[in-house]
């Protein structure tokens, strides 16, 4: 693969095309598992330079540039310019702050620990249901740009975030490897999480409907074949090698919404409908619910007092028999609520403690290195 003259002052970053790079002994512990580079390449617009500082005792800094007669922009994105001068740092800080606020995380990872204990969630990367699945659960794709969406879901709905087109490219990963850590290693876990939303070829197809997956350079979408040898590379990164959200797979949005209520003293982590109005129902549903129970205890208590005092005066024929009825049957009531409650805070507290106990089971075996414990989808407690 050719590759251009960098500009003076500037070398070209990786080996040589001619060179055939070291392969990476792989580790011992699964989870431990570095991404090695793309196995298929669908873009090669891009290029690394680096400009040596040698003279101002500076390190060599890495920059990002389109290739001499490509498209001169970021893949997928013409607002990032890539046609800069090499040393133009403007241009580097912008694209570096649009990466950032494209696949930045941090606002989710945040609240994750908290979610360990009260807001159980099942610590693995691979509990995320295949596309045509989500169909199962009554569950509509909305396509998102927010990196801090991707995989949440709410009752019928589930956000998924588009593959950018310049994941496509090899120089894109040797870039940002260097320029950000952090963004790197959430890039990393946003493409593992394909390899388990795309797992047969309607899933492929049926990505490729909703835009999910971009067009190669020569403006075609790849076969599924391609994609499947595309993918395997980041299947195969472990969980040391990503951010902490994608140590987790589907999230639920109405857990995360109370945690940042409890926890970051925000009304919600992310409103579907951003209206006082809805807020306001889905916070008082519970407290009117709780109001109509004692309501219902209290008029039977009532009842049962006004009965008991009739029946100390004395009645005949069938007047008796209605305050019996009217003395009892409050109590009846009142024993079926208690009934009731009673086993669904007793049926919820064990699916919770179910799900505590899976979750915290699923962390030890992730620390003994099983990369892929947590293989069931949900848990008791969707």
């Amino acid at each position: 693969m050719a590759t251009a003259s960098p500009p003076s002052g500037a070398t070209a970053a990786g080996p040589a095309p001619s060179e055939t790079p070291t392969a990476r002994v792989g580790p011992s512990n699964p989870m431990d598992t570095p991404f090695n580079g793309l196995a298929k390449e669908f873009i090669d617009d891009l290029e690394v330079v680096s400009v040596d500082y040698s003279e101002k005792q500076k390190p060599p800094r890495r920059f990002l540039r389109a290739k001499e007669g490509k498209k001169p922009y970021l893949p997928g994105q013409p607002r990032i310019r890539l046609d800069k001068p090499v040393d133009d740092t403007d241009s580097n800080t912008k694209l570096l702050e649009y990466l950032q606020y494209s696949h930045n995380t941090d606002k989710l990872n945040e609240l994750l620990p908290y979610m360990r204990y009260i807001f159980v969630q099942t610590p693995s990367h691979i509990h995320i249901n295949p596309l045509h699945h989500q169909s199962s659960h009554e569950r509509k794709i909305k396509v998102t740009e927010s990196s801090g969406l991707h995989l949440v879901w709410y009752y019928d709905l589930i956000f998924i975030k588009p593959v950018p087109a310049y994941f496509y490219s090899q120089a894109f990963w040797d870039y940002i490897e260097n320029a950000n850590r952090e963004i790197y290693r959430a890039c990393l876990g946003f493409m593992r999480s394909y390899e388990r939303l795309i797992q047969y070829e309607i899933d492929f197809h049926q990505a490729c409907e909703n835009r999910l997956i971009p067009r190669k350079s020569n403006g075609e979408l790849p076969t599924y074949e391609e994609w499947c040898e595309f993918i395997v590379p980041f299947a195969q990164v472990g969980d040391n090698h990503v951010n902490r959200r994608y140590h987790y797979g589907e999230l639920r949005l109405t857990r995360i919404n109370r945690a940042a209520f409890f926890f970051r003293g925000s009304l919600a982590y992310f409103h579907i409908y951003p209206q006082w109005g809805s807020w306001i129902h889905h916070t008082l549903a519970p407290i009117v619910t709780l109001f109509a129970v004692c309501s219902v205890v209290l008029n039977s208590m009532q009842v049962s007092l006004a009965a008991m005092d009739l029946g100390r005066a004395p009645q005949e024929g069938a007047w008796t028999r209605l305050i019996d009825a009217s003395l009892w049957f409050p109590i009846a009531v009142m024993l079926t609520i208690a009934v009731v409650l009673a086993v669904a805070l007793i049926g919820v507290g064990y699916m919770g403690m179910k799900d505590l106990s899976r979750g915290n089971e699923v962390r030890q075996q992730k620390k003994r290195g099983d990369a892929f414990a947590g293989s069931r989808s949900h848990g008791m407690v969707w």
